[in-house]
């Protein structure tokens, strides 16, 4: 029986094979249609709605080549520990930069957003220009580059907000203020940059 590690791991090998990006892109293609129509596969991604990131998202690579995006060892054992210790209480993350750590939040946020109901994912960033880029360089692409058939109904698609409106579901971003984030019931938080808040 086919399962999304299966799938995942065939990715990954015709990947090191070839190193083809629209080879790989016709090969999520394929992969997502048979998610959608087989209903345990659909129920293995609603339950983990981050394997997706393995299966279909895509990444630019520090020498800006657009790939497909693997768990780095940093990824993989934060998402280990995840599964290990759940959502109950908060993660406080003590790492070093350029890990790929809020590549790979921001990649969960949006997984859970186009794929469960009434999810709020929401990013505080400490200045206004790492809110921009972490919009339209760690989600709008890779959003953008999803199969069509894994892009919910959307209300809007602004500058700073993904919502969803079939699926109530919404991801958002703002820089850090003493009033951000009132107001809202929130599902996933991601604190980016804490130490450098106001």
């Amino acid at each position: 029986m086919l399962t999304v590690t299966d799938i995942i791991e065939k990715r990954r090998k015709i990947w090191e094979e070839r190193h083809d990006v629209e080879y790989d892109k016709e090969y999520v293609r394929a992969a997502v249609r048979k998610i959608l129509a087989t209903p345990f596969l659909v129920q293995a991604v609603k339950a983990r709605p981050y394997v997706l990131i393995e299966i279909a998202f895509y990444i630019v690579d520090k020498k800006r080549n657009t790939v497909p995006f693997f768990f780095n060892d940093v990824q993989r054992d934060f998402v280990k520990q995840l599964q290990t210790v759940g959502t109950d209480k908060p993660f406080f993350v003590l790492k070093g930069r350029q890990q790929g750590f809020t590549s790979l939040i921001t990649a969960m946020q949006l997984s859970f957003a186009i794929v469960r109901k009434n999810f709020s994912g929401f990013t505080m960033a400490d200045r206004s220009d790492n809110t921009l880029a972490i919009f339209n360089d760690k989600a709008r692409v890779v959003y953008d580059r999803l199969p069509d058939e894994l892009k919910p109904s959307e209300k809007f698609n602004s500058r700073n907000e993904m919502f969803f409106d079939k699926l109530n579901s919404s991801w958002r971003i703002a820089t850090a203020t003493d009033q951000v984030g009132r107001s809202r019931t929130l599902n996933f938080v991601h604190f980016s940059e804490v130490a450098f808040y106001e």
